[in-house]
């Protein structure tokens, strides 16, 4: 029998159709609410990648959410967001409601700066995952900005796209807000740092195409360094100050994350892991796992079941 891989799904509209969710408002944007996908949308997702952003709100309901190496609940008062790319799957435990959006970054291809603004919020940093618990009076101005948004997106002014644009700004604004205020966060340092952002962003797009299978090694210190136009001397100096890690480690770290998040949401044989993330023999990628990790591969499975 043919073991279990994960699909990738380019584009919104792939992604709806997979999901039984209600066709798009454009190719780059959908939003809408959870309850008018009740009927279509599968009680458990297939394992899958994405290029697109989400985040949500639940009113109502229950959906365990499985991404990379992390399990959540989402539920009532529930704040999410997801960057591209990550191994994901759902289950939904009760009906939901709420709200949903999903889009990608050519829907910001018109205004570069509000592209990179995207990319450098702390909801949507490398860990890729941020989700937070709102209290009801908390909850009110997402729902109102919600309500808001669907309103705009309904209408048939060429001008809405860009109405909308600067209402997911507002929505992202007050998010921040909150993430920081209550929510756990990440490489704050790095925040500001230009050369630090742009590798993690060179990080996370050269393992997806190791996940594609479109390059055929992981990238070292120095070619990283080459592709960011630095020494490599002088990457690891600035990682190290900024993370406290040298690119090496940072290098060692991604790999890790991807084995385990293969390992915990996929039924991948430890070989074809080894082999997909391009370790030239299965024994050398297991030896690699438990010296970073302090278990075997399969070890590792059994705990994150």
């Amino acid at each position: 029998m043919k073991t279990p891989d994960f699909e990738v799904f380019i584009g919104i509209s792939k992604l709806m159709q997979a999901l039984g969710l209600p066709d798009p408002h454009s190719p780059d944007f959908q939003l809408y609410r959870f309850e008018e996908s009740m009927r279509t949308r599968p009680a458990m997702s297939p394992v899958y990648r994405s290029d697109t952003y989400i985040f949500a709100l639940v009113t109502s309901g229950k959906l365990a959410f499985k991404v990379g190496i992390s399990d959540f609940l989402m539920q009532a008062g529930t704040l999410y967001f997801l960057s591209p790319w990550h191994l994901q799957q759902y289950h939904r435990l009760e009906d939901l409601t709420g709200y949903i959006c999903f889009f990608n970054e050519n829907f910001f291809a018109s205004t570069p700066e509000g592209l990179q603004t995207i990319r450098e919020l702390p909801m949507f940093q490398l860990e890729g995952r941020a989700v937070c618990d709102l209290t009801p009076d908390e909850q009110q101005p997402f729902i109102d900005l919600f309500e808001w948004m669907l309103k705009e997106v309904n209408c048939t002014p060429a001008s809405r796209w860009e109405t909308m644009r600067h209402l997911l700004h507002i929505f992202f604004i007050k998010a921040q807000e909150i993430y920081e205020k209550n929510c756990d966060t990440v490489t704050d340092a790095a925040k500001n740092i230009r050369l630090t952002r742009a590798f993690e962003r060179l990080l996370e797009e050269h393992f997806l195409l190791l996940s594609k299978g479109r390059t055929g090694k992981v990238f070292s210190v120095n070619e990283f360094a080459a592709q960011l136009n630095v020494h490599p001397n002088h990457l690891s100096s600035m990682l190290r100050q900024e993370l406290g890690k040298s690119a090496k480690q940072l290098i060692n770290e991604r790999l890790v994350f991807e084995a385990k998040s293969l390992l915990h949401t996929t039924e991948l044989s430890v070989t074809e892991i080894a082999y997909r993330l391009r370790f030239d023999e299965p024994t050398n990628f297991t030896k690699f796992f438990k010296k970073a990790t302090g278990m075997l591969p399969r070890e590792y499975r059994m705990q994150a079941v």
